[in-house]
């Protein structure tokens, strides 16, 4: 490893260690003076390089106008140094909610800013990851969600949020770096599977009696048409009479029962299963159908719709944590 990517390696790991004691992990924060930085922006760089010039200008030509010129911009910074830190002391940020979302799409992350003081803040900059959100005016509470990538399926814990403000001249710039306490469920990502991954099932699911699985046998119903199915199942004498676009539906008897079971896998590995059987989650949950999961430390009896399935998704993103 070359000596100035372990000095910067060991630099951040300070940097981190030293951010984490000042600013530590929290669901609702109020800043002020130990939570906020304020530093010099590009254009109070060149603005300081000016005053600067003028002051020495100034002092070498004996020229009172350079000199006075020099002072009234030189207050003129400082006064706008109070009014930059102040637009963002007393500033309130409350963790809300997160949305859960598939592996390698974007999760949802709310957060609550707010006035406890009653000021009026302005121009502030939200930075998160590669999301970013603009507050122009924040006058009474305002609830603001920025949208993640995640990576991998677990718990998705975001990175520090960056706040930034360069009001009102653009001078100096505040900012403040944010450990909020919140993560999003991330599930596997759905991976199709044809045969159904049944297991021997419990009572509940004896009694529901479900013994099908979605195939061309037998005709089981209609349903609205969605973007993706056949084509070949549209059920056009319904059309024609102008009823809708519906699709027909079949199934098939299968051996065992409509318990997705992990242990149905044969050769695959962990996330290889986890994915086949979010596939098999969504899919049953669409066509209505009851099931149950078994994973190797937890079961989840019969169940259907939204909540249900829910439940299923995030025990197979949280698969670890069911051990």
């Amino acid at each position: 490893m070359p000596i100035s990517a372990a000095v910067q390696g060991f630099a951040r790991g300070r940097w981190i260690k030293w951010l984490n004691r000042r600013i530590p992990p929290t669901q609702d924060i109020v800043l002020n003076q130990r939570r906020v930085f304020i530093f010099l922006s590009s254009h109070g760089g060149l603005m300081s390089c000016l005053l600067l010039s003028l002051f020495i200008a100034g002092i070498n030509y004996a020229n009172n106008l350079l000199l006075g010129l020099c002072f009234f911009l030189s207050s003129l910074l400082v006064i706008t140094m109070h009014h930059t830190f102040a637009n963002l002391s007393g500033l309130r940020i409350t963790t809300v909610t997160t949305q859960a979302a598939f592996a390698g799409e974007v999760a949802g992350f709310t957060i609550r800013l707010s006035n406890p003081n009653g000021r009026t803040y302005y121009n502030l900059l939200l930075e998160w990851a590669d999301a970013s959100e603009r507050v122009a005016v924040l006058e009474q509470g305002q609830e603001v969600t920025l949208f993640l990538r995640s990576q991998q399926r677990g718990r998705f814990y975001p990175p520090r949020l960056k706040i930034v403000t360069t009001y009102p001249l653009g001078l100096l710039r505040a900012w403040t770096w944010l450990a909020l306490d919140m993560n999003a469920i991330i599930y596997p990502q759905p991976m199709p599977y044809d045969e159904l991954p049944a297991g021997a099932g419990d009572k509940d699911d004896t009694e529901h009696g479900h013994k099908r699985r979605v195939g061309i046998e037998d005709f089981e119903g209609l349903k609205s048409f969605h973007a993706g199915d056949p084509l070949a199942h549209v059920s056009w004498k319904h059309l024609a009479r102008g009823q809708g676009m519906l699709v027909k539906t079949y199934s098939e008897p299968v051996t065992g029962s409509n318990c997705l079971d992990y242990q149905a896998f044969v050769g695959l590995d962990k996330e290889t299963r986890l994915q086949h059987l979010t596939w098999w989650v969504l899919r049953l949950t669409q066509n209505q159908q009851p099931f149950a999961l078994k994973l190797p430390h937890k079961t989840i009896s019969v169940g259907s719709g939204h909540s249900h399935q829910t439940a299923c998704l995030t025990a197979l993103a949280l698969f670890e944590e069911t051990q």
